[in-house]
């Protein structure tokens, strides 16, 4: 199409409406990533361009609403051989040229559903011309226009605010703030793994990270050892598909799979503020956005991906909010056993993620303990005023506990639920040190042939001490050629705390480190 053949083109007004009309249409449906405006658009341009309605979502449907609204105060410049066709009542835009017979374009989907160009600069387009709008960082992502949601409402954010820190004066802090799903550097030997810093934030993003595994190692439909461990060093796109997978099942799962809702933050607070609430930057912006569907969360989520893998996002704040609207205030209290009128908050004094907080990232269900089931009597065997509520289900990521400073007959309980997950992966808790173990085989925990000789991949995604791999041997008990308890108790000591935590699982197994110093 040469630059006289410009079929239509925005003409410059005074008030900047149509200018506004454009910008809250520059939102590219593939999540932001970019589009090539090439030979293949040009030619659908110069043939038919129609948005088909006969599977829209609720929330394409909101898109389709401010399409319409925007091109009736489109100036339109047509010639006289071209027709602008708008049927409201067929939800459909057609755009024909008759001057000459439609080229042929190479194969396209179905449903062509929208395309446009940046409207800061007059310009023409012709048929080899490319415009691309480049991968948005993560405050011009934020600043696009967020169609559909509901606004948070003063009330919701003070109860966040109290269930995740017990206060509305109290904010997060700078390490919370700064942390998001950030992946490492495609060029090291774990480019699956998130960037991780010694603070609260570490154990939320380590629960992603089991659930981001699970889909990279075993999301596929048909699996092998051989496409599991190629699955170690994912692609760009493999790892972000994962990503958005891993949080649309965490999320779905805290809504007992049947809701749930996504919070994204916007560059304006909804409501003002008072002596009873403090503003912190993050939760009076909020925009909620509820789901019934899982499909159409699937489809949300991977076109808001960036709001939650970008430095300084709070993209795991958004995530953190995200899990508790899912599964609710009030039902968080539920589960616990106790009313709202308890002071009760998710995360510690130092802002580190408490045990209901981890059991409602990795079961769903906000519990505060690791034991199976509900405990109702003591160990004398009276009965308990409240009954301990545990983990009712094997859970998809598991759990691995050990402290050095709980003493040999009172240690932390870790019910067999949490110790043989669904797959072989699971969130390891090392004197207050969180990391993830790991398996590509994903018969650990369903052969018992094959835990005699297995291997396991321990990541912790900080800067040093980020990865090893772990060769278990549990067809020799470990021994101790020690003749008094006491020379068998300094013997115990010298066994790194790592493996004292594998030990809990695999009681005597041997642990090579595959020469690597044991930094755990």
């Amino acid at each position: 199409m040469a630059e006289t053949d410009t079929a239509i083109q925005e003409e410059p007004t005074s008030t900047g409406t149509d200018r506004e009309n454009l910008d809250r249409l520059l939102k590219i449906f593939n999540g932001g990533t970019g589009v090539n405006l090439g030979d293949l658009l040009v030619s659908v341009v110069e043939a038919q361009a129609i948005y088909d309605s006969t599977q829209e979502t609720q929330y394409e449907r909101e898109i389709v609403d401010i399409i319409f609204a925007s091109i009736k105060g489109w100036h339109i410049r047509q010639r006289e051989d071209m027709k602008l066709k708008l049927e409201e009542g067929k939800r459909k835009v057609t755009i024909n040229d008759t001057r000459r017979p439609p080229p042929v374009a190479p194969h396209m989907t179905q449903r062509v559903k929208t395309f446009y160009m940046d409207p800061s600069e007059q310009y023409s387009l012709t048929s080899r011309d490319t415009v691309i709008i480049p991968k948005v960082a993560t405050k011009s992502a934020r600043a696009r226009s967020m169609i559909g949601g509901t606004p948070i409402t003063k009330e919701t954010a003070i109860q966040l605010r109290k269930i995740t820190v017990g206060t509305t004066v109290h904010s997060f802090s700078r390490e919370w703030r700064k942390s998001a799903l950030v992946f490492q550097d495609s060029s090291t030997k774990y480019p699956y793994g998130f960037q991780t810093s010694r603070c609260g934030s570490r154990a939320l993003i380590l629960c992603f990270q089991g659930y981001l595994m699970k889909h990279l190692l075993f999301g596929k439909q048909y699996s092998s050892s051989l496409a599991s461990k190629h699955a170690l060093q994912p692609s760009d796109f493999e790892r972000r598909k994962a990503l958005s997978g891993a949080i649309c099942e965490v999320l779905w799962q805290a809504g007992n799979n049947a809701r749930c809702c996504v919070c994204l933050q916007q560059d304006t607070a909804f409501f003002d503020t008072d002596y009873q609430y403090r503003v912190d930057g993050v939760t009076e912006k909020l925009n909620l956005y509820e789901f019934k569907k899982f499909t159409d969360l699937e489809m949300f989520v991977k076109r808001h991906l960036s709001h939650f893998e970008h430095e300084n996002s709070n993209g795991c704040i958004l995530l953190l909010y995200s899990v508790i609207l899912s599964r609710t205030v009030s039902r968080i209290y539920e589960d616990m056993g106790i009313s709202e009128n308890d002071r009760f908050k998710l995360l510690s004094d130092n802002e580190e993620c408490s045990i209901t907080l981890v059991n409602l990232l990795l079961t769903g269900r906000a519990v505060p303990h690791y034991h199976n089931g509900n405990i109702i009597y003591d160990k004398d065997g009276n009965l308990l005023p409240q009954p301990l509520r545990g983990i009712k289900e094997r859970s998809p990521v598991g759990l691995l506990y050990w402290d050095k400073g709980e003493e040999p007959d009172e240690r932390t309980e870790i019910g067999s639920m949490l110790k043989t997950p669904k797959n072989p992966i699971w969130l390891t808790l090392v004197n207050g040190q969180y990391g993830l173990l790991f398996s590509n085989n994903v018969d650990l925990v369903s052969d018992w042939r094959v835990e005699h000789h297995f291997t396991l991949y321990y990541y912790t995604g900080l800067l040093t001490k980020t990865y090893t791999v772990l060769t278990i041997d549990t067809r020799y008990t470990r021994r101790f050629r020690c003749k008094t308890g006491l020379a068998r108790k300094v013997e115990e000591e010298k066994i790194p705390p790592l493996e004292k935590c594998i030990l809990t699982k695999w009681y005597g197994a041997n642990v090579d480190w595959d020469g690597v110093y044991p930094f755990y």
